[in-house]
């Protein structure tokens, strides 16, 4: 997670009567969060809880911007408001979508006489459908490596007949992350057979069939759609996984195939790649 800007605190203090440490509950993730005001857990050493709402930036993702803390007095729970949010801000991007925090809950809200969303979270509000607000998310979570939570808000997504060129390949990138071959390469054939198909969706296709040990699929696909690629960089890492996977199942003929690809094309930003695609073909071969 990225700090952007650290402040201090000054003191505007509020009780909650009734409420100690021990009551917070530490059991939410990052998306669960959005949009709501949230304890983080206290590091060791520390003294106060930092205090603060978590939202979704559309540029930036997942985000968490600090409001105050809170501390433990008397046996009872004292929030502490930084009056410098009316001037400045901390933020923090998530990087980690599984980090708990504890929200804090309607009635204790009212009690401190805190907003249900101040009025900085407007200018994040999107005119995008719902659908579309889940699948950024998702694809969101996925570009952080949690899948595991992606997954089942794209599956809804698709049982609630939101298709789209986007959801096909967000989707297929869920199953393939979490090694679910069969699901991504059945996600990527119903793509294709509704005329969806680009540079993403190609490629996830052919690591599915690669990891069922389909090479001659793979083969065969990848040379029909070799030229259509619009992206340098998924063409060369097709070809690159292919001739990786051709050699780990010792088919070296396949794998010396799209070696020599690569080489006739001698492009330097995959030298290195060619390089150890190379080293390990003679390794096996060896």
């Amino acid at each position: 997670m990225k700090r952007v800007f650290l402040i201090s605190l000054l003191t505007v203090s509020l009780y909650l009567s009734a409420q100690t440490a021990s009551q917070l509950k530490f059991d939410t993730n990052v998306p669960d969060a959005e949009n709501s005001w949230v304890v983080m857990p206290k590091k060791d050493g520390e003294t106060k809880y930092n205090v603060g709402i978590i939202y979704f930036d559309d540029t930036a993702g997942y985000s968490y911007r600090m409001q105050g803390s809170l501390s433990e007095e008397n046996g009872k729970l004292k929030y502490t408001e930084d009056e410098r949010n009316k001037i400045s801000s901390s933020i923090i991007r998530v990087g980690n979508m599984e980090f708990k925090t504890a929200k804090l809950t309607p009635e204790q809200l009212k009690q401190f006489s805190l907003p249900a969303q101040p009025d900085w979270l407007k200018q994040y509000t999107s005119s995008d459908s719902e659908n579309e607000k889940i699948l950024k998310r998702a694809s969101n979570m996925n570009g952080a490596n949690f899948p595991q939570l992606a997954l089942p808000r794209l599956q809804k997504l698709y049982q609630n007949n939101f298709i789209t060129e986007k959801l096909y390949f967000e989707l297929s990138f869920s199953y393939n992350a979490l090694k679910d071959y069969v699901n991504a390469e059945k996600i990527c054939l119903e793509a294709f057979k509704n005329k969806i198909s680009d540079d993403l969706i190609n490629k996830e296709y052919i690591y599915a069939l690669l990891n069922q040990n389909k090479l001659a699929d793979a083969d065969s696909f990848l040379t029909q759609k070799l030229n259509s690629f619009k992206n340098k960089d998924y063409r060369a890492e097709s070809m690159l996984n292919l001739g990786a996977y051709a050699a780990h199942y010792k088919n070296l003929d396949l794998a010396k195939k799209w070696l020599d690809v690569l080489k006739k094309e001698n492009d330097e930003r995959y030298k290195k790649n060619v390089q150890n695609l190379e080293n390990i073909i003679n390794k096996t071969q060896n």
